[in-house]
């Protein structure tokens, strides 16, 4: 008796799982290492990463960060700061972001966005890709509440190749 009741349990946990594969969250489909998409002549059209850690804000519990690298043609690279889970608060046409390479500099980037879905753009006179491009980390600290409350997030930058 004892034999079928634990056979009868088992099949009852066997029914109730869920097989089916879960879907990765953007999180995991973006990553923590450079990954490009593919442009002309076998270099890349743009390299993106995502932040190491992740913060809890009001309106996600795994807010993170994405820094995209768009090279240039006459060298250089645009960079862009995206916020994913909560949107960011500052000044469209005036945004400033500060971050610190593994080197110990800190740097202050002032920069664009057109929607504050879009990222911040950081313009290549601003030298945030000479900072990447030499870093193996860096902290960036962004606004993630709408008004002042910054969150640090961690990127491993080792590995960047923009030549293809």
């Amino acid at each position: 008796m004892r034999a079928i009741v634990m056979i009868a349990a088992v099949a009852t946990l066997a029914a109730c799982s869920d097989n089916t594969p879960k879907e990765l969250t953007q999180r995991e489909q973006i990553g923590q290492v450079w990954k490009y998409e593919d442009g002309e002549s076998g270099k890349p059209k743009v390299a993106y990463i995502g932040s190491a850690n992740s913060v809890q804000t009001m309106t996600a519990p795994d807010t993170f960060s994405v820094l995209l690298v768009q090279p240039l043609k006459e060298g250089g690279a645009d960079v862009t700061v995206k916020l994913v889970g909560a949107p960011f608060t500052c000044d469209l046409s005036d945004c400033r972001i500060t971050a610190t390479t593994d080197d110990g500099k800190r740097h202050e980037w002032k920069g664009r966005m057109a929607t504050n879905d879009d990222g911040i753009a950081i313009a290549p006179s601003q030298g945030a890709y000479d900072a990447i491009k030499d870093a193996k980390s860096m902290k960036v600290d962004l606004v993630v509440d709408g008004k002042a409350q910054t969150a640090p997030f961690d990127f491993n930058l080792a590995g960047l190749d923009l030549n293809g």
